[in-house]
């Protein structure tokens, strides 16, 4: 149930983030069913110039195409919030544009569209680029000069790149050797080894991949953690390790060592990862974290439910924050004590529980403390 709720904050933290910012080209490569480059003839029709990505299944591309929703495109230019832009207010007259397309029950549509933009459409006028850019959401898609991929020259640059990157990736998805396959899919884990560099687009997905793989990604996970070197960021690394549960038990002294460096992966992450794994073992060597920010005190408490670790009860209690203290966002990490205090049997639970439910900030979480207001059964 903690965990749960965690993954439903942070995904709730982390789609919120990822639906604001305009997909890059790279990420776009990944995705798109096709990529054109073409003259705009119609509400809808584009004439085709040229398929820098054909279509799947190798089917004979079209000289023109029909793409739905291009007409919701608006072509007025708009402006940042700084107003840096003196191309405001003026309408795009170039009808040229380059389109990462997806392939819809109802035909082509641009990647990442909404009702008023998209991020796969880029207008090209005079060589350079105009992109659609979504500043709240829900909220419009409004036309700007290009800051990424000013001109067209740059833009199809980093579509080759991208699509290169791509066809890479997908060499590594037919390695037949378990062990190869494990050792390239953790080049992608860090920046200074992945075969994309810095764009991060793949790094994503190996944590789709990797764990299928069983021992042989323990072992070249626990290659990784020994051979890091500072400025290394081992986040995905270590989530990795939290998906395959105890079959990472091989990694556990070195998610412990990693504690004392917080630079590379922070404590959330690695105490989460050695709950999940759950060698008790290490139990005393997280204690000492019930004294820091109250997310990771959160997860120490849960790690100790994991571990059935009953000695650390009143150092969990003890690291309980002051009722009044609590503010808003708070809640689920309360919560999380409350259970794992719950699940370890503490006897004052309920007197705990109380003094969290007048509370203001645990408002949206009242109907989750209700179990811990019963008395504890002995034994």
């Amino acid at each position: 149930m903690i965990r749960i709720l965690s993954c439903l904050v942070l995904s709730a933290i982390s789609g919120w983030a990822e639906l604001l910012p305009t997909w890059s080209p790279h990420q776009m490569c990944a995705e798109a069913d096709a990529i054109v480059v073409g003259e705009r003839v119609g509400a809808n029709r584009v004439a085709v110039r040229e398929w820098i990505l054909s279509p799947p299944g190798g089917r004979t591309a079209g000289s023109v195409i029909n793409i739905v929703g291009l007409d919701k495109h608006d072509r007025m230019i708009g402006t940042r919030p700084d107003g840096a832009d003196r191309e405001q207010g003026r309408r795009l007259k170039s009808q040229r544009l380059l389109c990462f397309l997806e392939e819809k029950s109802d035909g082509w549509r641009p990647m990442a569209a909404t009702e008023q933009g998209s991020s796969g459409l880029i207008w090209i006028e005079q060589g350079k680029c105009y992109r659609y850019e979504q500043r709240n959401n829900p909220g419009p898609h409004i036309l700007l000069p290009s800051r990424e991929h000013q001109t067209e020259e740059a833009l199809r640059l980093a579509v080759g790149n991208g699509l290169a990157d791509r066809e890479e990736w997908e060499r590594a998805q037919k390695i037949p050797h378990p062990q190869e396959k494990a050792i390239v899919f953790c080049s992608y884990l860090l920046e200074r080894t992945s075969p994309e560099g810095a764009e991060g687009t793949y790094r994503s997905r190996v944590r789709r991949v990797l764990p299928k793989l069983g021992e042989q990604a323990v072992a070249e996970l626990v290659v990784l953690l020994e051979n890091a070197i500072p400025g290394d960021r081992l986040d995905d690394a270590v989530l990795i390790l939290y998906d395959l549960g105890s079959a990472a038990k091989p990694a556990v002294p070195h998610l412990v060592a990693l504690l004392q460096e917080p630079g590379s992966v922070h404590p959330v992450r690695l105490i989460e990862a050695l709950g999940r794994i759950g060698d008790a073992t290490v139990a005393q060597q997280l204690l000492p974290y019930l004294d820091r920010e109250l997310r990771v005190r959160a997860e120490v408490a849960g790690a100790m439910a994991r571990f059935s670790y009953q000695d650390s009860v009143p150092l969990i209690t003890k690291s309980l924050p002051e009722p009044r203290a609590v503010e808003d966002g708070d809640a689920y990490h309360v919560y999380a004590m409350l259970r794992a205090l719950h699940e370890l049997g503490c006897e004052d639970l309920v007197g705990l529980a109380k003094a969290y439910l007048e509370v203001p900030a645990m408002r949206h979480v009242r109907n989750l403390l209700e179990p811990f207001l019963q008395e504890q059964n002995p034994g």
